[in-house]
């Protein structure tokens, strides 16, 4: 869940800035885009952190079952489950 909550802050910073105004001038636009990039490197070393540390099977059963959470059918939800519960035996 942290990670989760982590990757939608980066995706926020990632949107493009609105101006109100009037355009955004060239140094502020590229102060923003270094501020994007550090953050960015951030979330992919926490990321990276994640997937080296070794995993319970109940911590990849739990992945699993959130990537299931994902499939559009019904059928290929339950078969992703079928192959999440296999990973805790």
């Amino acid at each position: 869940m942290k990670y989760l909550t982590t990757l939608l802050l980066a995706a926020s910073l990632a949107a493009p800035a609105i101006a109100a105004d009037a355009p955004m001038a060239d140094k502020e636009r590229i102060d923003q885009l270094i501020q994007q990039n550090k953050a960015l490197i951030a979330q992919n070393t926490l990321l990276l952190e994640q997937c080296d540390r070794p995993k319970t099977k109940e911590e990849a059963f739990a992945q699993c079952m959130q990537a299931a959470r994902g499939e559009k059918g019904a059928m290929a939800t339950e078969s992703v489950s079928a192959n999440c519960r296999m990973l805790l035996k």
